[in-house]
């Protein structure tokens, strides 16, 4: 990975605007390519390649930021910022397509990117998963995934559903109250959470998916991180996999599960870290968003290679709260859509974190007030999926804001 987005900023109102005046089809296409701005990160290019690329950024009204000695050729590699207008980028990308240099196989990631940039808040590239209880679209609408946890221990909710009858009401109120999927886990995985047993684990939520899964019309993710479990749920009728440790507790056994089950799989980053050691010892990252975007780019890989069709299937979830300080989540947040730099659809869990709560403070009110912001900035950055444990709050907000968006 050469490059990846930092952000786009767009003008929605004037875009609406134009709509408003009568202009043609091809106009709006044309005109509103040059309301957006994106901005792009390159990781350790040559100096040769980022002197050409400056230039021909520079003559058609874009801009490329390098390090001060890039010019003079006296380090070996630089990070730089490429921006400019989508328009103005394709250009760039067709006239340093047949250049040498590594310039080729760089214009092949930007213009990757920029197929991200058309329809970062409208599609994922018109994107549908297939589940047994109906498809989800990603075609701008951002998802509401209502968590469901079957556990003593949990952060939040620990102990609330442990029964089945609880857990089987629960599941049927998350629905009615708007969740568009529901997440259903039975170990927790806070921070410094024991490990359970597979076994004890498959008792908890095989029987409530079994029920919801015959009462429910929206799919049951089943929230694990143990390939055993994977299977018994998907057997029992879970449609997704929600896997905490992205490939990274029991890779290949997960890997057969996932790609035999032939179903959508969320790939969260935890920089393969379980949750009993996730906050200790923490390493700062470099950069953190190329980090966890290479590491979601080499989980990927290793799924395709084994023959799932990742691109149609694979959601990614950069994994607040796991192996990361609280000014990393908040870091995360602001830079949101640079995961849409793999053209995949991104999820966020958020809900009632406590990096959010050291901010708002313990008390309810405060912090329902806090992820209900959170996720209203979700909505407003395109991300397709928030898993959320407040869905009746999360759906009112949101229909609030479909009036204005």
């Amino acid at each position: 990975m050469q490059a990846y987005l930092i952000d786009i900023f767009d003008s929605r109102a004037a875009l609406k605007a134009l709509y408003g005046v009568g202009v043609s089809n091809i106009g709006k296409i044309i005109m509103g390519e040059k309301l957006k701005y994106a901005v792009i990160k390159l990781k350790n290019i040559s100096p040769t390649t980022l002197n050409i690329l400056k230039q021909e950024a520079l003559s058609i009204g874009a801009e490329l930021a390098n390090h001060r000695d890039v010019i003079t050729g006296k380090i070996d590699g630089s990070d730089s910022i490429l921006f400019g207008t989508p328009v103005q980028l394709r250009i760039v990308i067709k006239k340093i397509k047949s250049q040498g240099f590594g310039l080729k196989e760089l214009s092949v990631e930007l213009e990757n990117i920029l197929k991200v940039c058309d329809g970062s808040h409208e599609k994922v590239n018109n994107r549908t998963m297939r589940t047994a209880k109906g498809d989800i679209s990603f075609n701008g609408k951002t998802y509401i995934m209502g968590v469901l946890n079957i556990t003593p221990d949990s952060f939040s909710d620990g102990g609330k559903y442990l029964s089945y009858d609880s857990a089987v009401k629960r599941g049927i109120e998350i629905e009615k109250d708007g969740a568009d999927i529901i997440d259903i886990g039975g170990e927790s995985t806070r921070p410094s959470a024991s490990e359970i047993d597979e076994q004890i684990e498959i008792d908890r939520v095989c029987p409530v998916i079994e029920n919801l899964s015959k009462t429910l019309d929206i799919p049951i993710s089943i929230d694990t991180r143990k390939p055993a479990v994977a299977k018994e749920a998907i057997k029992a009728g879970a449609h997704m996999i929600n896997d905490v440790s992205g490939l990274s507790y029991n890779a290949e056994a997960m890997a057969k599960i996932v790609i035999s089950a032939d179903v959508p799989y969320i790939m969260m980053h935890s920089r393969e870290k379980s949750p009993e050691n996730m906050q200790k010892d923490l390493v700062p990252y470099d950069d953190m968003f190329y980090e966890v975007l290479s590491y979601f780019e080499n989980k990927i890989d290793y799924l395709k290679a084994g023959g799932y069709d990742a691109d149609n299937n694979v959601i990614i979830d950069p994994g607040f709260g796991f192996a990361k300080s609280m000014n990393d989540n908040y870091d995360l947040l602001s830079g949101i859509i640079s995961f849409k730099s793999l053209g995949l659809p991104v999820m966020a869990g958020v809900s009632r974190k406590s990096f959010i709560n050291r901010i708002t403070g313990k008390n309810r009110d405060n912090i329902l007030s806090g992820n209900i912001a959170i996720f209203s900035y979700l909505k407003l950055k395109g991300i397709d999926i928030v898993r959320v444990h407040d869905v009746r709050q999360t759906a009112s907000a949101f229909a609030s804001l479909n009036k204005i968006m």
